[in-house]
């Protein structure tokens, strides 16, 4: 059967423009979950989303003229809601780690540490990590500080001498920091770049133990197959870097400076 060269150049442009159909879109579906202030969270009145990746991916729309449509999703569906196609990309500052991105891509946008919380008022409360080796702490067990904790707990506490911490799952890092509240557990974890937002919202209530850990980059999320639309959020993210508005939205929700990316990356590779 014979098929004419006009036919097989239709055909490729087809395939072609199946596979950049997400990154030429005018509007996009982006998901997150409004349980990580300042991040993501609710306005208390409105009852809105609100918070830096709200006002990031406004920036986002400006940058790439695209509008942007924001779908609620747990975070434990972020990644197969992005594989079905349900989701174009997501935020909600996901880490970027070697595992993930087995599934999926990511376009580094932020970066953080994983840092203890006691309280405050806690007379035996420790001063650095070692002082919680032995002891209880929460994390969330959707992320990965629990493992984090238990690879470094593996590292330090045997060869100080001590056992290792009792690392118990949190629903997320709500549910950890009133664990800690209701005295049961010793301290809880989470990701550093929020502590100034929580420890500003509830003042006197939370310190900080020693200094954070196992720094890394957490990305935008986005399909592995539309090398396309990284590139754009990419290229967008940079350009926003450049002008100082992403400086901007680092200091209008109080995350500490070392949380800004000193530029835009795709899977941590700071040659892409």
């Amino acid at each position: 059967m014979r098929i004419s060269v006009n036919k097989i150049a239709l055909v490729i442009g087809g395939v072609l423009a199946a596979f950049s159909g997400m990154s030429q879109a005018k509007e996009f579906t982006v998901g997150g979950y409004p349980s990580y202030p300042p991040i993501d969270m609710r306005d208390p009145v409105s009852g809105k989303a609100m918070g830096f990746d709200i006002d990031f991916a406004r920036e986002l729309e400006k940058e790439m003229g695209v509008k942007v449509n924001f779908s609620e999703t747990a975070f434990a569906q972020l990644i197969p809601s992005l594989q079905t196609g349900r989701l174009d990309f997501f935020l909600s500052a996901m880490s970027d780690t070697k595992e993930r991105q087995q599934h999926i891509a990511f376009v580094d946008y932020l970066q953080s540490g994983t840092q203890l919380m006691a309280l405050t008022a806690d007379p035996h409360k420790g001063h650095s990590l070692i002082d919680y080796c032995g002891k209880r702490v929460a994390a969330s067990r959707s992320t990965n500080i629990i493992a984090q904790l238990n690879a470094w707990s593996d590292a330090h506490c045997a060869s100080a001498g001590k056992p290792k911490m009792s690392v118990l799952g949190a629903e997320n890092n709500i549910d950890a920091r009133m664990q800690l509240k209701q005295k049961r557990v010793d301290a809880m974890a989470q990701d550093s770049l929020t502590i100034p937002y929580i420890q500003q919202s509830e003042q006197g209530v939370f310190t900080t133990v020693d200094q954070p850990i196992n720094f890394s980059y957490m990305g935008i999320g986005v399909a592995k197959e539309d090398v396309a639309l990284q590139k754009k959020l990419q290229q967008a993210l940079q350009a926003m870097i450049d002008d100082g508005r992403y400086a901007a939205l680092i200091k209008k929700w109080n995350l500490p400076a070392v949380s800004a990316v000193p530029k835009a990356m795709i899977n941590s590779d700071p040659a892409s």
